[in-house]
């Protein structure tokens, strides 16, 4: 296992560096480890860029796993181990996973063989889709940690209730707006809270009863926001600590990489390839989400945003690539890019400007060698021997040069059915075509049977 440290000069040599360790915490799913990967090649950046007195001295990966099990991503990013929660207790709290969060953080403060990997008395809690933007320095003191303002954890007296049944002399008032990441904290004032943020984010999530007052999905953060203003913890709240941005964020600084210190890429971004924005839930010609890489990871080398786009979409797909080319083992992608992802039935005008798609509409075609055939019918709906709800479409091109993988897809269509999507490219003077299954790179060849 590497070690956690790299931080430069020692302690002699740089008499005002207040240390702190960082700590992602994590599972061992592909969709965390991708995100891991591309945290540590940035806090690496931003350590060296700190020079030899740098306060960002060390990282380690804080991961949950079966039986606390290494799950091989440690030879590549320096890991502790903590056993998750079992199924059975996940379950019991409505599959709520980042239980294991404060779980995990128990865990080391309570282990000898894991406490002493820590190599400063401060640690920096982050998760793996936060992306350094600069050094930082310890903004924290000993008796006042450093944590971002959520401006959905600004607690009201609805609330009293529940803050409560866990901290009976307490009430919203006396709760700061934060959650236990990005925060930077000495590891005192967090031995101090922990067995309480893991009590009470049990708590929170064993019954409905908070849900009509505390979002479900952040209640391992009211969990520690409560067990904080409890044992006394105030914060330093900080809206510079980190950005959270989105295609539909209206004005993002081009210059906020020097102003903040973290990206927290939590939302999708997502654009047509003429820059306009796109809505809630809507995906984007252009599109650039976590989400779209659950089980694989991203491409390399993904296409830029279009023309119009705010600074926030440049900057991260950018540190994407850049992470992912500066990661000599980045497995190759069996998924798109950032083009390809939006799924969406051809409009009229659309259909009749396409020649791919004039050619298909309202014909039959073989799928590898079962002549039962698929259909695409006018109106983009789809059918086939084995799915009658599939859709069909145009994908918008990858520009030349861009897009390693199947999203280098010119002139294609998709034909999405059977819970599985498919790229499609045609030989339009052969009648033939050949798809591609995003997710598993499988091949299918088809040919043109006739009209439907």
């Amino acid at each position: 296992m590497l070690g956690g440290g790299g931080g430069g000069a020692d302690a002699a040599a740089c008499p005002h560096r207040s240390p702190f360790h960082t700590l992602l915490t994590a599972q061992s799913s592909p969709y965390q480890q991708w995100q891991a990967r591309i945290a540590y090649f940035h806090f690496k950046k931003q350590q060296a860029r700190g020079g030899p007195c740098t306060d960002m001295v060390a990282i380690h990966r804080l991961c949950a796993t079966p039986g606390g099990k290494p799950d091989g991503l440690e030879s590549d990013i320096p890991t502790i181990f903590t056993v998750q929660l079992s199924d059975e207790i996940i379950n019991a709290h409505f599959g709520f996973g980042v239980l294991n969060r404060p779980n995990s953080v128990k865990q080391l403060l309570a282990t000898p063989s894991m406490r002493e990997q820590l190599v400063a008395p401060y640690v920096f809690l982050l998760e793996t889709d936060h992306v350094f933007t600069r050094p930082l320095p310890n903004l924290a003191t000993a008796t006042m940690p450093v944590a971002w303002d959520f401006g959905y954890m600004h607690a009201n007296p609805s609330q009293n209730r529940i803050i409560q049944k866990y901290w009976p002399d307490g009430d919203h008032s006396k709760l700061d707006p934060v959650g236990p990441s990005p925060l930077l904290i000495h590891t005192r004032q967090l031995e101090q809270l922990t067995e309480r943020w893991l009590s009470f984010s049990l708590g929170l999530r064993s019954t409905n009863e908070a849900e009509a007052v505390m979002q479900g999905w952040v209640q391992e953060m009211w969990g520690y926001s409560i067990a904080a203003a409890s044992t006394g913890v105030k914060h330093k709240v900080m809206r510079e600590l980190q950005i959270e941005a989105s295609s539909l964020t209206t004005h993002v600084d081009p210059g906020f990489a020097d102003k903040t210190y973290i990206f927290h890429y939590t939302y999708g971004i997502e654009y047509t390839m003429d820059g306009r924005p796109q809505g809630v839930n809507q995906i984007g010609e252009w599109s650039l989400d976590k989400r779209h890489y659950g089980a694989d990871y991203p491409p390399r080398h993904m296409q830029g945003p279009p023309r119009g786009a705010n600074a926030a979409a440049t900057w991260l797909l950018n540190a994407w690539n850049e992470a992912s080319a500066g990661t000599p083992n980045w497995p190759t992608s069996h998924s798109m890019g950032t083009i390809g992802w939006r799924r969406v039935k051809p409009t009229t005008h659309e259909r009749e400007a396409s020649e791919e798609a004039r050619y298909v509409s309202g014909t039959r075609w073989m799928w590898g060698g079962d002549e039962r055939g698929i259909t695409f019918h006018l109106d983009g709906r789809l059918t086939t021997p084995w799915d009658n709800k599939g859709t069909w479409g145009l994908i918008k091109s990858a520009a030349d040069g861009e897009e390693d993988g199947i999203a280098k897809c010119t002139r294609c269509l998709f034909a999405d059915f059977a819970n599985a999507n498919h790229n499609l490219r045609f030989d339009l003077q052969a009648g033939t075509f050949v798809a591609i299954r995003v997710g598993d790179l499988a091949r299918v060849d088809g040919k043109k049977l006739g009209t439907a």
